[in-house]
């Protein structure tokens, strides 16, 4: 009987309840091997995994020293100190199980376990995702330090969920021939329309996800304002919490939207998901935030596609790849609310077109984020 291979995954972050992409990415790889995975943050924020440690070799806050010494030198102090914890912290563990190869997630992890990476002498993958190759992108150091590692003879690939994220990579440098679009798998038969789920009966549409600058949520409330004009009695859901929460909240009350919009908080992804399903439309306002900060795929809305429901959102990132302008929902640049409303009510006004779309939608999806696809491209990396 064949052996196993082993495969070390490391993340300096955690797996929280939205980083579901995190945990299904673990399962398809232990389906594959034998995984060691190590997180970066302590465990009282994670989900459990089998053989999963909890090395906090990330949790070294940042002080006004790193930042003085930053303007000061112009290095980034505390990005080494970040580098050398990781390295004497991580090494035991890896040493002892000893993988045949390594699955960095995200591109801030391959730079701060840069010289471990290098000094274990192994084949790596390194999956990169949003924030790792936008905001981060605007540090020379981090991205020539990135650069470096993906291009090493050691890197066999490194992994981007679309072909937006594939281009950002080459033009800051990495080998074209080291960028592999492999799109993030959604289980199309746990993720379905439910007969027993009924509909709203005025128009109805929702947003989840974290209620972030990127995400844009203001913008939302705002294309709904417009809509109002046209379908008074329509209503505006969001599902999810974050740092606009209080923003958002006020401006509802301000306006005097209180009876027309609700705000959900966070919620369990599967209740999260039929309540999404009780609405006509699904909205997100993806933007590039102040910070360079953008979304990678943007899985809610290729989730709501899988619900039969047609998307509003925006061209940012790689939502065009999944959001099919005109087929599958509406596109609109990034910032223009007017624009979004228009569409909004269009939809609403046009039930024939809503169902079109839904269904086209749903289809889109189950082939582009196969589970099966990304399980068997992923085994093709490890020979």
């Amino acid at each position: 009987m064949k052996r196993p291979i082993r495969i070390g995954w490391i993340c300096n972050s955690g797996i929280g309840p939205s980083e579901t992409f995190l945990v299904d990415t673990l399962k398809t790889l232990s389906e594959m091997g034998d995984v060691h995975a190590i997180s970066g943050v302590s465990a009282g924020q994670q989900q459990s995994f089998v053989n999963h440690l909890f090395i906090p070799f990330k949790e070294h806050s940042l002080k006004l020293r790193h930042t003085l010494l930053r303007k000061l030198t112009g290095e980034n102090i505390h990005r080494k100190e970040l580098q050398k914890r990781c390295d004497r912290m991580m090494s035991p563990s890896l040493h002892e199980f000893d993988p045949e190869f390594i699955w960095v997630e995200f591109g801030t992890t391959a730079v701060v376990g840069r010289s471990l990476l290098l000094r274990l002498n192994k084949p790596y993958f390194i999956a990169v995702h949003g924030y790792d190759i936008t905001t981060e992108f605007r540090d020379e150091q981090y991205k020539n330090q990135f650069v470096e590692v993906s291009n090493h003879p050691n890197s066999i690939g490194v992994i981007c969920a679309s072909e937006y994220t594939k281009r950002l990579c080459i033009l800051a440098g990495v080998n074209p021939e080291k960028c592999r679009v492999i799109r993030l798998s959604l289980d199309s038969e746990r993720i379905k329309p439910l007969a027993e789920i009924q509909k709203t009966e005025e128009p109805s549409f929702v947003h989840f996800g974290r209620l972030t600058e990127k995400k844009h949520p203001i913008a939302t409330l705002e294309a709904f304002r417009l809509v109002l004009k046209d379908l008074p009695s329509a209503s505006l859901t969001y599902i999810g919490d974050g740092p606009l929460s209080d923003e958002l909240r006020n401006r509802i009350e301000d306006a005097g939207l209180s009876k027309n919009v609700r705000m959900l908080g966070a919620m369990d992804r599967e209740a999260a998901l039929k309540e999404v399903q009780r609405h006509w439309d699904f909205c997100q306002h993806s933007v590039t935030a102040k910070s360079g900060d953008q979304e990678g795929f943007a899985l809610s809305p290729a989730e709501a596609a899988l619900l039969e429901m047609p998307v509003v959102s925006t061209i940012h990132n790689g939502i065009p790849e999944h959001v099919l302008d005109g087929k599958t929902g509406y596109l609109v640049p990034e910032f223009d609310f007017v624009r979004m409303a228009e569409r909004m009510v269009e939809l609403a006004e046009d039930s024939e077109l809503r169902n079109r779309f839904g269904k086209a939608g749903r289809k889109n999806v189950e082939v582009i984020c196969s589970g099966e696809t990304r399980k068997r491209e992923l085994s093709n990396l490890f020979g």
